[in-house]
């Protein structure tokens, strides 16, 4: 072995190394932040804990950039395959705003914005605060649920919803946890799988993954996200 190779190889181990142990700092980190937001969720104090949040990964009302953003570089948290936040998803504001298509949904001169701080800053202490039991009510009651995640998501992870998921208590949690994983395509003849679906409850309860989409489903994958729909409204997942 030539001392170029030998070289090489202690850069190779040693830049491994940094990595790994720059992973397990960053691990230990997110973990940290997350312990600290659990704990102020059972404190109640749920501000605090949105704030914990967004400094984490959203950085929505941060003067500066998120963690998540600084050891990723990835601006977008709706998207792991995309760094940026795609310009044609603005698109549709010019579009509804026109007056041909304010006549026609009946808003008249009605001002409309597609995000607004303001609504999202009035709404921070509920962010953190638990919805699982009005879901397990409107679940009981019989009404028609579906929980869907796009399987490319952050901010809304699969793993995260699942698990959320399994601690749901309603009438139908153990059929849907001992529920089969169906494969579902949006036509047999597709060369693509779609995703995959839960049901419970005589199909009332849908729980769906949707492959090659992250947060915004509908834009991802319009074709499936109608076809999922359809399944749901119809109760026929397959």
């Amino acid at each position: 072995m030539n001392k170029t190779n030998a070289a090489n190889i202690i850069v190779k181990l040693h830049d491994t190394d940094y990595l790994n142990s720059r992973n397990k700092c960053q691990k230990a980190y997110v973990d940290l932040q997350t312990a600290l937001m659990r704990y102020a969720i059972e404190q109640e104090r749920y501000l605090d804990a949105f704030h914990l949040f967004d400094a984490l990964l959203n950085g929505d009302l941060l003067n500066t950039t998120s963690y998540f953003y600084n050891v990723t570089g990835i601006k977008n948290y709706f998207n792991y395959l995309l760094t940026n936040e795609p310009e044609d998803q603005g698109y549709f504001v010019p579009f509804v705003t026109r007056a041909d298509r304010r006549k026609q949904i009946h808003v008249g001169n009605l001002s409309y914005g597609s995000q607004s701080d303001t609504v999202e800053k009035m709404l921070l202490n509920d962010v953190m605060q638990s919805m699982a039991w009005k879901v397990a009510v409107i679940a009981n009651a019989n009404y028609s649920v579906m929980i869907y995640n796009g399987q490319l998501d952050i901010i809304i992870a699969v793993p995260l919803t699942m698990e959320w998921i399994s601690q749901l208590t309603w009438t139908g949690t153990d059929e849907l946890r001992q529920a089969p994983r169906s494969v579902w395509k949006v036509a047999d003849t597709d060369p693509e799988i779609a995703g995959y679906i839960k049901t419970a409850n005589n199909n009332r309860f849908f729980l769906a993954t949707i492959r090659n989409a992250g947060h915004m489903v509908p834009y991802d994958q319009p074709r499936a996200m109608l076809d999922l729909l359809q399944r749901f409204l119809a109760a026929q997942p397959k």
